[in-house]
């Protein structure tokens, strides 16, 4: 075999000059709608379909977005869907990520706080849709004569050219977590007090604002606070904001399993999504009898639907001692249809256990004649 020695071995890696990064973004064009719907009751029983107006944006696309609503009459024994339907005007198809709220004429929260992704067909979706029973029950002992919907939308526009970051060496994630939480602990260049009952707390501005969209408008806002630098909070516990602080800078949050509903109400508040989704975590993990009350009420009121089912499902099989509680009567005062959600439960928790138990029947007899 012979040998050529003029052959060239061609490097599989090849030293290159540098390193390059790459960016790629999403684009959204975002919209806004702020309805009230005068005497909503009446509107329910006698209109068959309702128009938003047109959704408010900075963007100059000719494609307008709305809502088409189909009522049906709020009572008792009504079965019929109450609809809403997302629409646009020029029949397009886009993929969005929406939030609807109603609230009542107090501007409060009532009932309805959900995210959903999707594609829109044919310039029509279905939204959202409830039974008039249901929509019923969610509004408690009346009706208000105001309802206010609100909804946010954000509509994918576009992928980005991809661009070339700037060869600079970047710095490490963690050791710039390890900067913010020490941050919490330096007065330096602290520029807001915050005062709670007998104590005061300090923080940055912009470390709130680019945590919580609530403090950043509220920073935007011109308000005394901002000519003060000092805020002042009545509704929330020392404790309960110190802890809040700590999660906003990076530092543990100390005893998550006693604090995790009352810090679940600040960060809804504030908007802090990661510190809503730690404490409805934790309160999942740690329901019992003795916690289930509190946060089915807390489940029910945000429509938490998979926290609020574990704790139907724990009430059923506790029914016979909590039902007697004061608290649990206390909370079916003003929300009685919760007392029909936990025996619709129990007959759902009863009936899959009917078919387990006739599965498992099925099964024995089958090694019974089995040879």
């Amino acid at each position: 075999m012979s040998t050529n020695n003029n052959m060239k071995f061609i490097p599989t890696f090849v030293k290159t000059s540098g390193t390059k990064s790459y960016t790629s973004k999403f684009k959204f064009q975002h919209y806004e709608l702020n309805w009230t719907i005068e005497d909503f009751e009446l509107i329910c029983r006698s209109v068959k379909k309702i128009e938003s107006p047109k959704f408010t944006s900075e963007s100059l696309t000719n494609c307008q977005w709305f809502l088409e609503l189909e009522p049906t009459c709020l009572t008792e024994d009504n079965e019929n869907k109450f609809l809403i339907r997302l629409k646009n005007t020029e029949n397009n198809k886009a993929r969005v990520n929406a939030r609807i709220s109603f609230f009542d004429n107090q501007s409060e929260i009532r009932f309805i706080h959900s995210f959903v992704t999707m594609s829109v067909v044919n310039s029509e979706i279905l939204f959202w849709k409830m039974s008039g029973s249901e929509l019923c029950k969610k509004f408690g002992k009346a009706v208000p004569k105001d309802v206010l919907l609100k909804c946010k939308l954000s509509v994918f526009d576009s992928l980005t050219t991809v661009e070339e970051e700037p060869p600079v060496k970047r710095r490490k994630f963690n050791d710039l977590m390890e900067n913010m939480t020490s941050l919490l602990s330096n007065e330096n260049f602290k520029d807001v007090r915050f005062k709670l009952e007998d104590k005061e707390f300090t923080a940055h501005k912009t470390i709130l604002a680019i945590q919580s969209p609530v403090f950043a408008a509220m920073f935007n806002n011109k308000m005394s606070e901002e000519l003060t630098s000092t805020v002042e909070i009545k509704d929330i516990k020392p404790e309960i904001f110190q802890q809040m602080l700590n999660f906003v800078y990076n530092v543990e949050v100390e005893d998550l399993d006693k604090v995790a509903l009352e810090l679940f109400y600040v960060a809804e508040k504030y908007e802090l999504k990661d510190l809503k989704t730690n404490c409805i975590d934790n309160l999942q993990k740690n329901l019992s009898a003795k916690t289930v009350i509190k946060t089915l009420d807390m489940a029910d009121l945000y429509s938490l639907s998979d926290l609020k089912s574990e704790c139907l499902k724990l009430l059923s099989t506790k029914w016979d001692v909590i039902s007697k509680r004061k608290e649990w009567k206390n909370l079916v005062k003003n929300r009685s249809y919760l007392t029909v959600e936990v025996e619709n439960m129990r007959q759902k928790l009863n009936k899959k256990e009917n078919v387990e138990t006739e599965s498992n029947k099925s099964l024995s007899l089958s090694f019974v004649f089995r040879d």
